[in-house]
């Protein structure tokens, strides 16, 4: 073999480990990527690609937007009585009746922190009965042996404005709300951020699932969580 046989086959050799190098380069960027748009418990989206990327762009989406804020209940008792694995696995059968339960393809259901027990689901597009919306989610997590304090927020507004990026702390303040009667409920935020409108009774609705202790749906009156919500600016 001559000399230029062996350049050549040296460059060959180069190219084909530079080239393998690069392609084990992107496998692990990639792998990086999904791990941090990916909750390992649950398999849901994360809460930082929910705050990141995924929440801004429903800002923008130019369509009506829902907002559920969900704290399970009883988890403490069930890590505390059952142990942690346990406490694991009814957060997993949570995520799983949450995962069936939204539209898929359209909804997009996230836990919103590694270490803990709430989840976030943004509702895309026009949501006509917010009542049976919220009825259905909590009667999805009760036939799973589950049960959740939830709050929901939603405005048919598709501009971005201010008051648009407060439906996260809506939702979260109504799920307070929610947990403060008791847990096991959800409450409507009845105020629209996008409008000054409210809705007929001017106030916000407790639910609880069908088959719980609060067998039939109630509504009662709860103060205005919006009240509660920290003033400050929020950009998507």
């Amino acid at each position: 073999m001559s000399g230029s046989d062996l350049a050549v086959a040296a460059v060959a050799v180069a190219c084909f480990y530079a080239l393998w190098w690069a392609y084990s380069l992107s496998l692990r960027l990639r792998r990086i990527e999904r791990l941090s748009k990916v909750d390992s418990l649950t398999g849901l989206g994360s809460g930082d690609w929910l705050q990141t990327e995924r929440w801004p762009a429903a800002l923008r989406s130019g369509r009506p937007l829902g907002v559920a804020y969900l704290d399970l209940d009883h988890l403490k008792i069930t890590n505390d009585t059952r142990g942690h694995a346990a406490g694991d696995q009814y957060i997993c059968t949570a995520a799983d009746a949450l995962r069936q339960a939204v539209r898929r393809g359209v909804d997009e259901v996230f836990r919103s922190y590694q270490a803990g027990d709430e989840f976030v689901i943004l509702i895309h597009g026009p949501l006509g009965d917010l009542h049976r919306c919220a009825e259905s989610l909590l009667r999805r997590l009760s036939e799973r042996g589950v049960s959740a304090s939830l709050g929901l927020a939603y405005t048919p507004v598709t501009e971005f404005v201010p008051a648009r990026a407060e439906l996260r702390l809506a939702a979260e303040a109504a799920c307070r709300q929610a947990k403060k009667r008791g847990g096991g409920c959800a409450v409507i935020a009845g105020h629209d951020p996008g409008t000054q409108a409210r809705d007929e009774s001017g106030d916000r609705g407790v639910w609880s699932p069908t088959g719980s202790t609060a067998s039939t749906v109630q509504n009662l009156l709860v103060d205005a969580a919006i009240s509660e919500l920290p003033s400050r600016p929020t950009s998507p």
